[in-house]
């Protein structure tokens, strides 16, 4: 199962040329994932000041099929790909209309807040992952 995400592309969004700058699907992943982790009750700002782990991405990679700009309404799905001990892989499909127009993937590790070590991933975030895993080949 998915999760979606709607948002607006905005001047800000874009470059000179009034297309969409590269770097902000990036941006447009990172908040759509923020926005389901408030659904879950994960909030980024607690985790980051006092939580006991965090979730720190890794790797990140990107693909772009079509250009997008100011005032495009676009649709961004995440998919959990991957459920690892100590890491997971989502995979974002950003969607223009219903159309495809680039993709991206992360892969988030958990590590101890303090220590900075990797940790197992926590039950509670397994509980949310689990229900949007769908395992690629």
């Amino acid at each position: 199962m998915t999760v979606t995400h709607r948002m607006t592309v905005r001047m800000y969004d874009t470059d000179a040329a009034g297309i969409l700058y590269f770097a902000n699907q990036f941006r447009f992943a990172h908040d759509a994932l923020e926005a389901w982790m408030a659904q879950q009750g994960v909030s980024f700002g607690t985790m980051l000041e006092s939580g006991p782990y965090l979730l720190v991405i890794v790797h990140a990679s990107a693909n772009y099929s079509q250009s997008l700009k100011v005032g495009d309404p676009i649709d961004i799905q995440i998919t959990v790909t991957q459920i690892g001990t100590t890491s997971f892989h989502l995979y974002y499909v950003v969607t223009r209309h219903g159309q495809e127009v680039g993709n991206m993937s992360t892969v988030h590790v958990c590590i101890d807040h303090q220590t900075r070590q990797k940790q197992p991933l926590p039950e509670s975030v397994r509980g949310w992952l689990l229900p949007h895993y769908t395992p690629t080949e």
